[in-house]
Protein backbone atom coordinates (compact mmCIF):
# COMPACT_ATOMS: atom_id res chain seq x y z
CA UNK A 1 0.00 0.00 0.00
CA UNK A 2 1.26 3.45 -0.83
CA UNK A 3 2.35 5.64 2.07
CA UNK A 4 1.13 9.25 1.99
CA UNK A 5 2.97 12.15 3.59
CA UNK A 6 1.53 15.31 5.10
CA UNK A 7 2.34 17.17 1.87
CA UNK A 8 0.34 14.60 -0.18
CA UNK A 9 -2.63 15.10 2.09
CA UNK A 10 -2.43 18.88 1.92
CA UNK A 11 -2.17 19.02 -1.86
CA UNK A 12 -4.99 16.50 -2.36
CA UNK A 13 -7.41 18.26 -0.02
CA UNK A 14 -6.46 21.59 -1.59
CA UNK A 15 -7.38 20.28 -5.04
CA UNK A 16 -10.64 18.84 -3.71
CA UNK A 17 -12.01 21.92 -1.97
CA UNK A 18 -11.02 24.36 -4.69
CA UNK A 19 -13.37 22.58 -7.14
CA UNK A 20 -16.71 23.93 -8.38
CA UNK A 21 -18.83 21.05 -7.17
CA UNK A 22 -20.06 20.55 -3.62
CA UNK A 23 -19.40 16.84 -3.76
CA UNK A 24 -15.67 17.57 -3.52
CA UNK A 25 -16.23 18.95 -0.03
CA UNK A 26 -17.43 15.52 1.16
CA UNK A 27 -14.69 13.90 -0.88
CA UNK A 28 -12.06 15.94 0.90
CA UNK A 29 -13.26 14.78 4.32
CA UNK A 30 -13.44 11.12 3.39
CA UNK A 31 -10.07 11.21 1.63
CA UNK A 32 -8.33 12.85 4.60
CA UNK A 33 -9.80 10.20 6.91
CA UNK A 34 -8.37 7.40 4.75
CA UNK A 35 -4.98 9.03 4.25
CA UNK A 36 -4.57 9.87 7.93
CA UNK A 37 -5.26 6.29 8.91
CA UNK A 38 -2.43 5.23 6.56
CA UNK A 39 -0.05 8.02 7.52
CA UNK A 40 -0.59 7.64 11.30
CA UNK A 41 -0.64 11.37 11.82
CA UNK A 42 -1.62 12.83 15.18
CA UNK A 43 -5.28 13.50 15.87
CA UNK A 44 -4.51 17.16 16.63
CA UNK A 45 -3.02 17.69 13.16
CA UNK A 46 -5.96 15.88 11.60
CA UNK A 47 -8.50 18.10 13.37
CA UNK A 48 -6.59 21.20 12.27
CA UNK A 49 -6.88 20.12 8.63
CA UNK A 50 -10.61 19.43 9.02
CA UNK A 51 -11.22 22.84 10.57
CA UNK A 52 -9.27 24.41 7.74
CA UNK A 53 -11.49 22.67 5.14
CA UNK A 54 -14.60 23.83 6.96
CA UNK A 55 -13.31 27.39 7.23
CA UNK A 56 -12.55 27.58 3.51
CA UNK A 57 -15.73 25.91 2.25
CA UNK A 58 -18.40 27.03 4.70
CA UNK A 59 -18.08 30.72 5.51
CA UNK A 60 -21.47 30.57 7.25
CA UNK A 61 -20.87 27.41 9.26
CA UNK A 62 -22.10 29.13 12.42
CA UNK A 63 -25.55 29.57 10.72
CA UNK A 64 -25.03 33.32 10.45
CA UNK A 65 -27.31 35.04 7.89
CA UNK A 66 -25.96 37.98 5.85
CA UNK A 67 -27.55 41.30 6.57
CA UNK A 68 -29.36 43.38 3.96
CA UNK A 69 -27.09 44.84 1.30
CA UNK A 70 -24.20 42.76 2.67
CA UNK A 71 -22.09 41.08 0.04
CA UNK A 72 -22.72 37.36 0.04
CA UNK A 73 -19.64 35.21 0.05
CA UNK A 74 -19.60 32.37 -2.36
CA UNK A 75 -19.79 28.85 -1.02
CA UNK A 76 -16.90 28.08 -3.32
CA UNK A 77 -13.53 28.84 -1.69
CA UNK A 78 -11.94 29.72 -5.02
CA UNK A 79 -14.15 32.79 -5.14
CA UNK A 80 -13.34 33.91 -1.60
CA UNK A 81 -9.61 33.15 -1.23
CA UNK A 82 -6.86 33.08 -3.76
CA UNK A 83 -5.11 29.77 -4.33
CA UNK A 84 -1.87 31.11 -2.83
CA UNK A 85 -3.76 32.11 0.35
CA UNK A 86 -5.37 28.69 0.59
CA UNK A 87 -2.05 26.91 0.14
CA UNK A 88 -0.42 29.18 2.72
CA UNK A 89 -3.21 28.36 5.15
CA UNK A 90 -2.67 24.63 4.70
CA UNK A 91 1.10 24.88 4.93
CA UNK A 92 0.97 26.75 8.25
CA UNK A 93 -0.32 23.67 10.06
CA UNK A 94 2.50 21.51 8.79
CA UNK A 95 5.10 24.20 9.60
CA UNK A 96 3.98 24.31 13.23
CA UNK A 97 4.48 20.59 13.67
CA UNK A 98 7.90 20.66 12.00
CA UNK A 99 9.09 23.63 14.11
CA UNK A 100 7.88 21.85 17.25
CA UNK A 101 9.89 18.75 16.38
CA UNK A 102 13.01 20.83 15.67
CA UNK A 103 12.66 22.57 19.04
CA UNK A 104 12.40 19.20 20.76
CA UNK A 105 15.58 18.08 18.99
CA UNK A 106 17.46 21.16 20.19
CA UNK A 107 16.23 20.62 23.75
CA UNK A 108 17.42 17.02 23.66
CA UNK A 109 20.88 18.11 22.48
CA UNK A 110 21.14 20.69 25.29
CA UNK A 111 19.86 18.15 27.81
CA UNK A 112 22.42 15.53 26.79
CA UNK A 113 25.21 18.11 27.08
CA UNK A 114 24.00 19.08 30.57
CA UNK A 115 23.90 15.43 31.65
CA UNK A 116 27.41 14.85 30.30
CA UNK A 117 28.74 17.78 32.35
CA UNK A 118 26.96 16.56 35.49
CA UNK A 119 28.20 12.99 34.98
CA UNK A 120 31.76 14.17 34.43
CA UNK A 121 31.63 16.23 37.63
CA UNK A 122 30.19 13.24 39.49
CA UNK A 123 32.98 10.91 38.33
CA UNK A 124 35.60 13.47 39.38
CA UNK A 125 34.04 13.85 42.86
CA UNK A 126 33.68 10.11 43.42
CA UNK A 127 37.46 9.76 42.98
CA UNK A 128 38.03 11.90 46.09
CA UNK A 129 35.00 10.71 48.09
CA UNK A 130 35.20 7.49 50.15
CA UNK A 131 33.37 4.40 48.93
CA UNK A 132 29.88 3.84 50.31
CA UNK A 133 30.83 0.48 51.85
CA UNK A 134 33.80 1.95 53.73
CA UNK A 135 31.76 4.95 54.81
CA UNK A 136 28.96 2.72 56.07
CA UNK A 137 31.43 0.65 58.17
CA UNK A 138 32.85 3.81 59.78
CA UNK A 139 29.35 5.04 60.58
CA UNK A 140 28.51 1.68 62.17
CA UNK A 141 31.64 1.84 64.37
CA UNK A 142 30.86 5.38 65.53
CA UNK A 143 27.22 4.49 66.25
CA UNK A 144 28.37 1.46 68.25
CA UNK A 145 30.69 3.66 70.33
CA UNK A 146 28.03 6.29 70.93
CA UNK A 147 25.48 3.63 71.99
CA UNK A 148 27.57 2.78 75.06
CA UNK A 149 25.75 4.21 78.16
CA UNK A 150 29.01 5.51 79.65
CA UNK A 151 29.65 7.52 76.48
CA UNK A 152 27.24 10.25 77.63
CA UNK A 153 28.52 10.55 81.19
CA UNK A 154 30.53 13.64 80.24
CA UNK A 155 29.06 15.50 77.22
CA UNK A 156 31.95 18.01 77.31
CA UNK A 157 34.56 15.27 76.97
CA UNK A 158 36.75 15.93 73.89
CA UNK A 159 36.22 12.36 72.64
CA UNK A 160 32.43 12.72 72.94
CA UNK A 161 32.48 15.96 70.97
CA UNK A 162 34.71 14.47 68.30
CA UNK A 163 32.58 11.33 67.84
CA UNK A 164 29.34 13.31 67.58
CA UNK A 165 30.82 15.72 65.07
CA UNK A 166 32.48 12.99 63.01
CA UNK A 167 29.31 10.90 62.97
CA UNK A 168 27.21 13.84 61.76
CA UNK A 169 29.68 14.63 58.97
CA UNK A 170 29.89 11.02 57.75
CA UNK A 171 26.11 10.62 57.79
CA UNK A 172 25.78 13.81 55.77
CA UNK A 173 28.32 12.58 53.21
CA UNK A 174 26.67 9.14 52.99
CA UNK A 175 23.26 10.68 52.24
CA UNK A 176 24.86 13.01 49.70
CA UNK A 177 26.50 10.19 47.73
CA UNK A 178 23.22 8.27 47.76
CA UNK A 179 21.46 11.33 46.37
CA UNK A 180 24.03 11.52 43.55
CA UNK A 181 23.28 7.92 42.59
CA UNK A 182 19.54 8.59 42.57
CA UNK A 183 19.90 11.72 40.41
CA UNK A 184 22.20 9.94 37.98
CA UNK A 185 19.80 6.99 37.69
CA UNK A 186 16.94 9.38 37.04
CA UNK A 187 18.86 11.09 34.23
CA UNK A 188 19.86 7.78 32.59
CA UNK A 189 16.30 6.43 32.75
CA UNK A 190 14.90 9.65 31.29
CA UNK A 191 17.31 9.55 28.36
CA UNK A 192 16.36 5.95 27.56
CA UNK A 193 12.67 6.84 27.64
CA UNK A 194 13.21 9.90 25.43
CA UNK A 195 15.03 7.79 22.83
CA UNK A 196 11.97 5.54 22.62
CA UNK A 197 9.45 8.39 22.36
CA UNK A 198 11.31 10.89 20.19
CA UNK A 199 9.72 9.63 16.93
CA UNK A 200 6.19 9.48 18.38
CA UNK A 201 4.39 12.75 17.66
CA UNK A 202 1.43 11.80 19.85
CA UNK A 203 3.64 11.82 22.98
CA UNK A 204 4.80 15.42 22.62
CA UNK A 205 3.45 16.52 26.01
CA UNK A 206 4.95 13.49 27.71
CA UNK A 207 8.33 14.23 26.12
CA UNK A 208 8.23 17.83 27.35
CA UNK A 209 7.43 16.68 30.90
CA UNK A 210 10.26 14.14 30.90
CA UNK A 211 12.72 16.73 29.53
CA UNK A 212 11.83 19.24 32.26
CA UNK A 213 12.13 16.67 35.07
CA UNK A 214 15.42 15.37 33.69
CA UNK A 215 16.78 18.91 33.37
CA UNK A 216 15.95 19.62 37.02
CA UNK A 217 17.71 16.44 38.18
CA UNK A 218 20.81 17.07 36.02
CA UNK A 219 21.06 20.70 37.15
CA UNK A 220 20.80 19.67 40.80
CA UNK A 221 23.47 17.01 40.30
CA UNK A 222 25.82 19.48 38.59
CA UNK A 223 25.34 22.28 41.13
CA UNK A 224 25.81 19.99 44.13
CA UNK A 225 28.87 18.48 42.43
CA UNK A 226 30.43 21.93 42.05
CA UNK A 227 29.68 22.70 45.69
CA UNK A 228 31.28 19.43 46.81
CA UNK A 229 34.35 20.20 44.69
CA UNK A 230 34.81 23.47 46.57
CA UNK A 231 34.21 21.82 49.94
CA UNK A 232 36.87 19.21 49.13
CA UNK A 233 39.38 22.06 48.75
CA UNK A 234 38.68 23.12 52.36
CA UNK A 235 40.91 20.44 53.83
CA UNK A 236 43.13 22.57 56.04
CA UNK A 237 43.69 21.79 59.67
CA UNK A 238 41.49 24.67 60.86
CA UNK A 239 39.15 25.01 57.89
CA UNK A 240 36.27 23.26 59.66
CA UNK A 241 36.29 25.74 62.56
CA UNK A 242 33.89 28.65 63.05
CA UNK A 243 35.25 32.01 61.92
CA UNK A 244 35.56 35.47 63.40
CA UNK A 245 35.60 38.36 60.90
CA UNK A 246 36.99 41.68 62.10
CA UNK A 247 36.24 44.75 59.95
CA UNK A 248 38.24 47.90 60.62
CA UNK A 249 37.94 51.34 59.01
CA UNK A 250 41.11 52.42 57.20
CA UNK A 251 42.10 55.50 55.23
CA UNK A 252 39.09 57.60 54.31
CA UNK A 253 37.57 59.05 57.48
CA UNK A 254 33.76 59.09 57.49
CA UNK A 255 33.71 57.39 54.09
CA UNK A 256 35.75 54.49 55.56
CA UNK A 257 33.24 54.04 58.41
CA UNK A 258 30.40 53.82 55.88
CA UNK A 259 32.47 51.32 53.86
CA UNK A 260 32.80 49.12 56.96
CA UNK A 261 29.02 49.21 57.30
CA UNK A 262 28.64 48.12 53.65
CA UNK A 263 31.08 45.22 54.11
CA UNK A 264 29.38 44.18 57.34
CA UNK A 265 26.04 44.03 55.45
CA UNK A 266 27.65 42.11 52.56
CA UNK A 267 29.08 39.38 54.81
CA UNK A 268 25.83 39.02 56.77
CA UNK A 269 23.85 38.51 53.55
CA UNK A 270 26.40 36.08 52.13
CA UNK A 271 26.36 34.05 55.35
CA UNK A 272 22.58 33.81 55.10
CA UNK A 273 22.82 32.64 51.45
CA UNK A 274 25.34 29.94 52.42
CA UNK A 275 23.34 28.70 55.40
CA UNK A 276 25.81 29.97 58.01
CA UNK A 277 24.80 31.49 61.34
CA UNK A 278 26.22 35.02 61.58
CA UNK A 279 26.17 37.12 64.73
CA UNK A 280 27.52 40.57 65.56
CA UNK A 281 29.84 40.16 68.54
CA UNK A 282 31.03 43.73 68.89
CA UNK A 283 30.79 47.04 67.02
CA UNK A 284 32.10 50.54 67.49
CA UNK A 285 29.98 53.28 65.91
CA UNK A 286 31.56 55.95 63.72
CA UNK A 287 31.47 59.65 64.51
CA UNK A 288 28.95 60.42 61.73
CA UNK A 289 27.76 57.20 60.08
CA UNK A 290 28.74 53.55 59.89
CA UNK A 291 31.22 51.82 62.17
CA UNK A 292 34.86 52.22 63.08
CA UNK A 293 35.02 48.47 63.64
CA UNK A 294 32.70 45.47 63.57
CA UNK A 295 33.34 41.93 64.77
CA UNK A 296 31.26 39.05 63.38
CA UNK A 297 31.18 35.40 64.38
CA UNK A 298 30.26 32.88 61.65
CA UNK A 299 29.24 29.33 62.53
CA UNK A 300 28.67 26.54 60.04
CA UNK A 301 30.35 23.82 58.00
CA UNK A 302 33.91 24.90 57.03
CA UNK A 303 33.16 28.53 57.93
CA UNK A 304 36.80 29.53 58.50
CA UNK A 305 38.02 27.77 55.37
CA UNK A 306 35.37 29.50 53.27
CA UNK A 307 36.00 33.04 54.56
CA UNK A 308 39.75 32.72 55.05
CA UNK A 309 40.56 34.31 51.68
CA UNK A 310 38.70 37.52 52.59
CA UNK A 311 41.59 38.62 54.76
CA UNK A 312 43.24 41.81 53.50
CA UNK A 313 42.50 45.42 52.55
CA UNK A 314 39.34 46.12 50.53
CA UNK A 315 39.27 49.29 48.41
CA UNK A 316 36.14 51.23 47.43
CA UNK A 317 35.91 53.86 44.66
CA UNK A 318 32.69 55.86 44.32
CA UNK A 319 31.10 59.32 44.32
CA UNK A 320 31.09 60.05 48.03
CA UNK A 321 27.70 61.08 49.50
CA UNK A 322 29.65 62.82 52.27
CA UNK A 323 31.51 65.13 49.89
CA UNK A 324 29.82 68.50 49.32
CA UNK A 325 31.27 68.70 45.79
CA UNK A 326 30.17 65.12 44.96
CA UNK A 327 33.73 64.14 44.06
CA UNK A 328 34.96 60.63 43.47
CA UNK A 329 36.81 59.26 46.48
CA UNK A 330 38.79 56.17 47.38
CA UNK A 331 38.53 54.56 50.78
CA UNK A 332 39.81 51.41 52.49
CA UNK A 333 38.71 48.91 55.11
CA UNK A 334 40.69 46.09 56.68
CA UNK A 335 39.24 42.58 56.92
CA UNK A 336 40.79 40.01 59.21
CA UNK A 337 39.57 36.41 59.53
CA UNK A 338 40.57 34.14 62.40
CA UNK A 339 39.31 30.70 63.54
CA UNK A 340 37.35 30.24 66.74
CA UNK A 341 39.09 27.49 68.70
CA UNK A 342 38.12 25.51 71.78
CA UNK A 343 39.90 26.08 75.08
CA UNK A 344 41.78 22.78 74.94
CA UNK A 345 43.13 23.64 71.48
CA UNK A 346 44.96 26.75 72.66
CA UNK A 347 45.88 25.84 76.23
CA UNK A 348 49.23 24.40 75.14
CA UNK A 349 50.29 27.63 73.40
CA UNK A 350 52.56 29.78 75.54
CA UNK A 351 53.28 33.43 74.76
CA UNK A 352 56.00 35.27 76.74
CA UNK A 353 54.70 38.29 78.66
CA UNK A 354 57.46 40.39 77.09
CA UNK A 355 55.77 40.01 73.67
CA UNK A 356 52.40 41.28 74.92
CA UNK A 357 51.19 44.81 75.49
CA UNK A 358 48.05 44.82 77.66
CA UNK A 359 45.90 47.88 78.30
CA UNK A 360 42.46 48.43 79.84
CA UNK A 361 39.62 50.83 79.07
CA UNK A 362 35.99 51.48 79.94
CA UNK A 363 33.68 49.33 77.92
CA UNK A 364 30.85 51.86 77.68
CA UNK A 365 27.40 51.21 76.28
CA UNK A 366 24.71 49.22 78.06
CA UNK A 367 25.52 47.76 81.46
CA UNK A 368 25.10 50.52 83.97
CA UNK A 369 27.80 52.21 86.02
CA UNK A 370 30.03 49.13 86.05
CA UNK A 371 30.93 49.33 82.36
CA UNK A 372 30.85 53.12 82.19
CA UNK A 373 33.01 53.85 85.24
CA UNK A 374 35.11 50.70 85.73
CA UNK A 375 37.83 49.78 83.23
CA UNK A 376 36.47 46.32 82.42
CA UNK A 377 37.51 46.29 78.74
CA UNK A 378 40.89 44.77 77.74
CA UNK A 379 43.08 45.26 74.68
CA UNK A 380 46.02 42.91 74.02
CA UNK A 381 48.65 43.58 71.36
CA UNK A 382 51.15 40.97 70.19
CA UNK A 383 54.21 43.09 69.51
CA UNK A 384 56.12 40.83 67.04
CA UNK A 385 53.17 40.44 64.67
CA UNK A 386 51.16 43.57 65.40
CA UNK A 387 48.00 41.56 66.23
CA UNK A 388 45.61 43.72 68.23
CA UNK A 389 42.62 42.20 70.02
CA UNK A 390 40.01 44.06 72.04
CA UNK A 391 37.35 42.47 74.27
CA UNK A 392 34.50 44.24 76.10
CA UNK A 393 31.94 41.41 76.14
CA UNK A 394 31.95 40.64 79.88
CA UNK A 395 31.48 42.84 82.96
CA UNK A 396 34.66 41.49 84.52
CA UNK A 397 38.12 42.61 83.43
CA UNK A 398 39.57 39.16 84.18
CA UNK A 399 37.01 37.43 81.98
CA UNK A 400 37.64 39.86 79.15
CA UNK A 401 41.39 39.32 79.50
CA UNK A 402 40.99 35.52 79.24
CA UNK A 403 38.79 35.84 76.15
CA UNK A 404 41.19 38.30 74.50
CA UNK A 405 44.16 36.02 75.21
CA UNK A 406 42.39 33.02 73.63
CA UNK A 407 41.68 35.09 70.55
CA UNK A 408 45.30 36.16 70.27
CA UNK A 409 46.44 32.53 70.49
CA UNK A 410 43.87 31.43 67.92
CA UNK A 411 45.01 34.15 65.54
CA UNK A 412 48.66 33.22 65.99
CA UNK A 413 47.85 29.55 65.38
CA UNK A 414 46.03 30.44 62.16
CA UNK A 415 48.93 32.58 60.93
CA UNK A 416 51.36 29.79 61.80
CA UNK A 417 49.36 27.43 59.61
CA UNK A 418 49.32 29.92 56.72
CA UNK A 419 53.06 30.57 56.95
CA UNK A 420 53.73 26.86 57.62
CA UNK A 421 55.70 27.62 60.76
CA UNK A 422 56.33 24.89 63.30
CA UNK A 423 56.62 27.28 66.23
CA UNK A 424 54.72 30.42 67.19
CA UNK A 425 57.93 32.41 67.60
CA UNK A 426 58.77 31.86 63.94
CA UNK A 427 55.71 33.81 62.79
CA UNK A 428 56.47 37.05 60.97
CA UNK A 429 54.23 40.07 61.23
CA UNK A 430 51.48 40.26 58.61
CA UNK A 431 48.92 42.60 60.15
CA UNK A 432 46.32 43.85 57.69
CA UNK A 433 47.10 47.39 56.54
CA UNK A 434 44.01 49.12 55.13
CA UNK A 435 45.78 51.60 52.85
CA UNK A 436 47.16 52.08 49.33
CA UNK A 437 49.09 49.23 47.77
CA UNK A 438 47.82 46.55 50.16
CA UNK A 439 44.34 45.91 48.73
CA UNK A 440 43.31 42.39 47.79
CA UNK A 441 40.06 43.42 46.10
CA UNK A 442 38.81 46.59 44.40
CA UNK A 443 35.16 47.68 44.37
CA UNK A 444 34.71 50.35 41.70
CA UNK A 445 31.28 52.03 41.52
CA UNK A 446 32.31 55.13 39.57
CA UNK A 447 32.97 55.90 36.65
CA UNK A 448 32.15 52.25 35.83
CA UNK A 449 31.01 49.28 37.91
CA UNK A 450 33.44 46.45 38.55
CA UNK A 451 34.65 44.23 41.36
CA UNK A 452 38.10 42.74 40.77
CA UNK A 453 40.19 40.45 42.94
CA UNK A 454 43.87 41.34 42.65
CA UNK A 455 45.12 37.87 43.56
CA UNK A 456 43.65 35.91 40.65
CA UNK A 457 42.25 38.70 38.41
CA UNK A 458 38.68 37.46 38.84
CA UNK A 459 36.20 40.24 38.06
CA UNK A 460 32.52 40.98 37.58
CA UNK A 461 30.50 43.98 36.43
CA UNK A 462 27.62 43.17 38.80
CA UNK A 463 29.00 45.25 41.64
CA UNK A 464 25.62 45.72 43.31
CA UNK A 465 24.91 42.00 43.29
CA UNK A 466 28.35 41.35 44.81
CA UNK A 467 27.72 43.87 47.60
CA UNK A 468 24.36 42.17 48.19
CA UNK A 469 26.17 38.95 49.14
CA UNK A 470 26.76 37.10 45.85
CA UNK A 471 30.35 36.05 46.65
CA UNK A 472 30.17 32.33 45.80
CA UNK A 473 31.85 32.54 42.39
CA UNK A 474 34.65 34.82 43.59
CA UNK A 475 35.48 32.77 46.69
CA UNK A 476 35.22 29.53 44.70
CA UNK A 477 37.68 30.75 42.07
CA UNK A 478 40.02 31.93 44.83
CA UNK A 479 39.97 28.45 46.40
CA UNK A 480 40.71 26.81 43.03
CA UNK A 481 43.59 29.21 42.40
CA UNK A 482 45.09 28.47 45.81
CA UNK A 483 44.73 24.71 45.23
CA UNK A 484 46.57 24.99 41.89
CA UNK A 485 49.34 27.04 43.49
CA UNK A 486 49.73 24.53 46.33
CA UNK A 487 49.88 21.67 43.83
CA UNK A 488 52.59 23.41 41.78
CA UNK A 489 54.58 24.20 44.93
CA UNK A 490 54.33 20.58 46.07
CA UNK A 491 55.51 19.29 42.68
CA UNK A 492 58.44 21.72 42.68
CA UNK A 493 59.42 20.62 46.19
CA UNK A 494 59.34 16.96 45.13
CA UNK A 495 61.47 17.75 42.05
CA UNK A 496 64.03 19.51 44.24
CA UNK A 497 64.25 16.48 46.51
CA UNK A 498 64.86 14.14 43.59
Amino acid sequence: MRTYTSMNILLFTHNCITGRNNRFYTSAFSTVNVLYSQDRQSSSTKSRHFSTIQQCHHPFQNNSIPKKNERRLSIYPSRNLSKSQQLKLFMSTDTKSSSSSSNNSLELVDLKRLIEDATSMLESNLKTAPQLSILKNKISDLELESSDPSFWDDPNNPRTKFVNKDLAEKNRLYERIQLWDELKGECVASLELLDELKDNAEEEETIETIVEECKVAATKLLEDGKQYELESLLNGKLDNKPARIILTAGAGGTEACDWVDMLHRMYLRHSERMGYIAKIEEKSAGDVVGYKSVELSIEGLNAYGWFRGEKGAHRLVRLSPFNANNKRQTTFAGVDVVPILEDEEVEDITIPESELEISTMRSGGKGGQNVNKVESGVRIKHIPTGINVKCTEERSQHQNRDIAMKRVKAQLLAIAQEQKCEEIKAIRGDAVEAAWGAQVRNYVLQPYKMVKDQRNNWETSDAQGFLDGDLEECIGELLRTKAREDKIAKEEAEDNLT
